[in-house]
């Protein structure tokens, strides 16, 4: 359970995942207390895990799309598993590849919230619903006891901790909410849960911590 977790991640570690992932001196970077839990962070901290980096795909400062979606489905960052940040970042790289503007009325097309453990995810609306995914993610290991804290202003919302009896489910989009078009390219057209390599962030235009030289140019 998600209130009883606490991290394990080494100073080498943390010191590797931020040479490793450019997170910034000036947020702040350290390991959490030996009896700190995720939930009681000190105060103008926040949780982040190393998995969020290394598999989901994202960087200090946050993706722009990733905070619109925090903030419509108002869930904490502290409080969002890795396998849901990996699927915000999988819809945001298929929209990118297939030329598409993001939009979270598509990403609800689907998406639902939900809550698994204490940690909020996302869900399929139904079993028949649509998917833009070829297969579920595999289970990661040992990503929930992997995180450091680092300052609060990172994630720029003000969103209070979910419990069973404040989580609303978001209702289907209307029609007006989404692009029916673009859903079923996306559900037509779905790829694999994967770690992208940089050349190919830097390609679709989400890493901006990677350069190539003026003679050497990404092919995939």
């Amino acid at each position: 359970m998600i209130d009883n977790m606490k991290s394990i991640l080494s100073q080498s570690a943390l010191d590797v995942l931020c040479e490793k992932f450019h997170i910034p001196d000036t947020v702040h970077p350290e390991l959490t207390g030996h009896n700190d839990r995720i939930r009681n962070s000190p105060t103008g901290k926040i949780c982040v895990y190393s998995q969020f980096f290394d598999f989901s795909n994202y960087q200090i400062s946050l993706s722009q799309f990733l905070v619109d979606i925090l903030e419509y489905f108002r869930i904490n960052l502290s409080q969002l598993s890795i396998i849901t940040a990996t699927k915000v970042s999988h819809f945001k790289i298929l929209c990118h590849v297939y030329g598409f503007v993001l939009t979270v009325g598509n990403f609800s097309r689907f998406n639902i919230n939900s809550k698994n453990k204490g940690w909020m995810s996302f869900s399929k609306r139904s079993d028949n619903a649509l998917v833009c995914y070829t297969k579920s993610l595999d289970l990661l290991k040992y990503w929930n006891n992997h995180f450091c804290w680092v300052d609060a202003f990172v994630f720029p919302l003000d969103v209070p901790w979910h419990n069973n009896k404040t989580l609303r489910k978001d209702p289907h989009p209307t029609p007006a909410e989404f692009n029916a078009d673009v859903c079923d390219y996306l559900a037509e057209n779905p790829a694999p849960f994967k770690k992208f390599l940089k050349p190919f962030l830097c390609f679709v235009g989400i890493s901006r911590y990677y350069y190539l030289d003026e003679n050497y140019y990404p092919t995939f």
